[in-house]
């Protein structure tokens, strides 16, 4: 495993616990099909949220909002639209995009923002 691939999971590991203390429930991670992956799927009430989480090292690397671009919103989608397809139960949950940047080190300070609603299926 490279250092961002361990980097990576790492950031996604502190998105899910920042999600579970937000009273989420993690119903998986790193969904992968042909057209894309979503790197966690939560539900809360009649909610469901597929998260991109994005690591940097620092806040001075810029923002994480501008890596969603419209090809990443398309697989995101895509990705989304697969998921719902295998797991017909959500269907019927309200749906939203919504990015965590996790900042910071495994043995440091650790900041995470958690930007929702960035996109919706309909958009």
């Amino acid at each position: 495993m490279s250092y961002s691939q361990h980097m990576g999971d790492w950031a996604e590991g502190q998105a899910c616990l920042y999600l579970q203390a937000a009273g989420w429930h993690i119903i998986t991670r790193n969904f992968h099909c042909r057209g894309g992956e979503l790197d966690i799927i939560a539900k809360r009430d009649a909610f469901i949220s597929f998260v991109e989480v994005k690591y940097r090292r620092s806040q001075a690397m810029g923002g994480a909002l501008t890596s969603i671009t419209q090809q990443k919103r398309k697989h995101l989608t895509y990705a989304a639209q697969t998921f719902l397809q295998h797991f017909p139960k959500y269907y019927s949950y309200s749906a939203r995009f919504d990015l965590i940047c996790v900042s910071g080190r495994p043995q440091g300070q650790v900041k995470l923002q958690w930007l929702t609603n960035i996109f919706s299926l309909t958009d």
